[in-house]
């Protein structure tokens, strides 16, 4: 009877020692879980916050394709290049983020012995997206060299046909500075010409003034005084007929005699006083004849 009694005492104490364990070891199944359920919301988490990521380097990315393919990086637009250049780089910098965390989160899973096949599937998804946004980086880097080559291009072109339009405008411009020289020379030819003809030579004086100056012949025994055909023009006064119609002679009209041959329909003489005014009437037939010598007694 003794004996029975201390066995049911030692099959009570396995049997409470059995469930004590037991509760100790669901007790502790339990924070692992607890864990491992906390554990895969805070993965689940951040895999969206990734999957957020990509989606927002979708939206750049339709941004730099829709400026590239209108042609919006030009050197004429200022900042749309760096603005292009600084969203690839931002795009580069997600993609190495969101890489390094998922990358964590599968080193994590494997140390922890962690194998969730939602979890795997998205993981492998994400994977497979950051590939092709590293392929994408590659493409919009590839046309923004393309559009880099492009520019360069046109730009060296642009600067030669300006050069080139430059260079005509300058020989254009020479050869205008030259014609306007030649016009130039050529006015004054014309004037110094006009001036020429028009202008005539004229002396007025006594007889003996006019023999001593070579204007008249010396008359002889049986010859009269005449007028020489040797002029010395520095003796005589200049008259520009574009200017002037008209010679003043210091003498009164009965003692003025013109010795020289201009039409006498050319000119008329009219007396003022104590003078004489030789009226010029026809310009053109007047100045045929270059010198007017008058004799005034």
């Amino acid at each position: 009877m003794k004996d029975t009694k201390i066995l049911f005492v030692l099959i009570s104490v396995i049997l409470a020692g059995i469930v004590i364990f037991t509760l100790v070891q669901n007790s502790k199944l339990k924070r692992e879980n607890d864990k491992v359920q906390d554990y895969f919301a805070q993965t689940l988490e951040a895999l969206n916050e990734i999957q957020d990521s990509l989606s927002e380097i979708d939206t750049q990315e339709l941004m730099i394709h829709r400026m590239a393919i209108n042609k919006e990086i030009t050197d004429s637009i200022p900042g749309t290049k760096d603005k292009i250049m600084a969203s690839i780089q931002n795009i580069n910098d997600y993609i190495a983020m969101n890489k390094e965390r998922l990358s964590n989160i599968e080193q994590t899973l494997k140390e922890k012995n962690i194998e969730i096949k939602g979890l795997q599937r998205m993981i492998a998804k994400l994977k497979k997206s950051i590939e092709e946004k590293e392929l994408l980086i590659t493409s919009l880097t590839n046309q923004i060299d393309v559009l880099k080559i492009k520019i360069e291009t046109e730009r060296i072109a642009y600067e030669q046909e300006i050069a080139q339009k430059e260079d005509t405008i300058q020989a254009q411009q020479t050869t205008i500075g030259t014609q306007e020289e030649t016009i130039s020379t050529q006015a004054g030819t014309i004037q110094a010409q006009d001036e020429e003809i028009n202008t005539i030579y004229f002396i007025a004086g006594a007889k003996n003034v006019l023999i001593e100056k070579g204007f008249m012949t010396k008359g002889g025994l049986f010859s009269s005084a005449k007028k020489s055909s040797e002029y010395n023009e520095k003796e005589m006064t200049s008259v520009n007929l574009n200017k002037f119609n008209e010679v003043v002679i210091k003498a009164k009209l009965k003692n003025v005699k013109v010795l020289s041959d201009q039409n006498k329909n050319s000119y008329m003489l009219e007396e003022k006083g104590n003078e004489t005014i030789l009226k010029i009437t026809n310009p053109n037939e007047f100045r045929k004849i270059k010198y007017l010598i008058i004799q005034t007694n």
